[in-house]
């Protein structure tokens, strides 16, 4: 098939799992603060082309080998025979932490708990059964460096995050071998306020221009497939958006969309974290929704290419019911702009700035032929060969943090942002997709076809 409609995922299609006890362990704790942070190396990159920085990599110089570790982690001794200990790290000024655990061994059955030192009875709870599996990803891919070997926590949200290990009584402590050489600092404040903290509030939002997604009912649907995600590379944190696609087979697999310039390391797709139903409330609120979810688990890598700035991933996890898995349209059917002739209309949902679900909407103007080179983005016009399609918003822009989001026609994914010129206060702004069909016809159907 060359398209397909959208599809709600039911709660039927998920695996359910069991809630998280808090263990009642006596835990000790190595604190570690790391030194004051240098605000210069803060600067937001918001280049067309380029994904968003949210966060940059710090060294853990006391923790930064397995000798380290083992001297510092403040095993102790429970009832039943099983070890707890745990190590906190302080960057001061973090909106967000993630902590990268490089991992040499770890048994299956230890039982990881993420969390922050105020909030332990709403840990992030994991094994190393399934850390193991996420870095065999990154080896089965070819890594071999630090990086294919490092496990990145979820963001605490804070300046701080606790990493709780606890063991059976039949494992030895000396089978946890791991390092921390590094953490990721997260200096964009993707939070939202109280509604007294609103006035004095900082965060980087979006222009004024952009339009709530929860004002139109027009893609009620369709919003429902679009998720906020950010990731590490180098240590350094991002911010990108993405799309859950459906296939020929209906059979609810989380495919997932998004740049090639987001995502293009297998490693990189371990680390991504996925927020869902990430919008407003209500109509222009400052509020997110009550079923805002997120999903820690990262993602498969299944294909990237620059050629269309495109990447699919599979999700390790599935993304909560009632999710959109959205459909699309390989039949290249749209239309650009010729003379006087309207071009086909699109619609775009994404992120900017990390910010709740926005749309724009708009036509396709032309032929592309785009290449990113370091941090810039060039284009030119092209032809019906050229792998993209430049498109004209008449409502809403689009800016850093909607790379990878999707454009639609008639409920149908047909392209993903790669980058532009888009604004607010500049009319006729435009931006790059890379197109679907070409992608779809190269690769994307032996997943998405069969």
């Amino acid at each position: 098939k060359t398209y397909v409609d959208s599809l709600v995922l039911p709660a039927s299609a998920i695996k359910s799992v069991a809630a998280n006890d808090v263990p009642a362990a006596q835990v000790a704790v190595f604190a570690i603060q790391l030194p004051a942070w240098d605000a210069a190396k803060s600067a937001e990159t918001t280049v067309p082309g380029m994904a968003m920085q949210i966060g940059a990599a710090r060294a853990v110089d006391a923790l930064a080998s397995v000798a380290q570790v083992n001297k510092a982690l403040p095993w102790k001794l429970q009832a039943d025979g099983s070890h707890v200990a745990a190590v906190s790290i302080t960057s001061c000024g973090a909106y967000g932490l993630r902590v990268g655990v490089q991992v040499e061994q770890l048994p299956d059955n230890a039982v990881i708990r993420v969390y922050r030192a105020d909030l332990r009875d709403k840990a992030y709870q994991t094994t190393g059964e399934s850390v193991n599996a996420l870095l065999a990803l990154n080896r089965a891919a070819g890594a071999t460096s630090a990086a294919a070997k490092t496990w990145w926590t979820p963001d605490t949200g804070a300046g701080e995050a606790t990493i709780e290990i606890a063991l059976p009584a039949s494992v030895s402590t000396a089978a946890v071998q791991i390092a921390i050489p590094t953490v990721s600092h997260v200096f964009q404040n993707l939070a939202l306020p109280t509604e007294t903290e609103w006035a004095e509030f900082t965060k980087a939002t979006s222009g004024a221009c952009n339009l709530d997604a929860t004002c139109t009912t027009n893609y009620a649907l369709e919003r429902n497939a679009v998720a906020r995600m950010t990731f590490v590379s180098d240590g350094n944190g991002y911010l990108c958006t993405g799309t859950l696609l459906n296939n020929s087979k209906a059979d609810f697999t989380p495919y997932f969309i998004t740049a090639n310039h987001c995502i293009s390391t297998q490693a990189s797709a371990t680390s991504m974290q996925t927020s869902w139903f990430y919008r407003s409330a209500s109509c222009n609120s400052t509020s997110v929704q009550s079923n805002t979810a997120v999903r820690a688990r990262g993602a498969t890598l299944l294909y990237a290419t620059a050629s269309t700035d495109t990447t699919l991933l599979q999700l390790n996890e599935m993304p909560p019911a009632g999710t959109t898995l959205a459909g699309w349209d390989a039949r290249n059917t749209v239309t650009a702009r010729n003379g006087a002739t309207a071009g086909s209309a699109m619609y775009g949902l994404h992120h900017p700035k990390g910010d709740l679900l926005k749309y724009s909407e708009g036509a396709l103007e032309a032929y592309t032929n785009c290449t990113t080179s370091g941090q810039s983005l060039s284009c030119s016009t092209g032809d019906a060969q050229s792998n993209y399609y430049r498109v004209l918003w008449t409502k809403g822009v689009t800016e850093g943090g909607s790379s990878g989001s999707g454009i639609f026609n008639n409920g149908r994914l047909v392209r993903t942002s790669t980058g532009g010129c888009s604004q607010c206060g500049v009319i006729g702004g435009s931006d790059s997709y890379g197109r679907f069909d070409k992608v779809f016809n190269s690769r994307l159907n032996e997943w998405l076809a069969q």
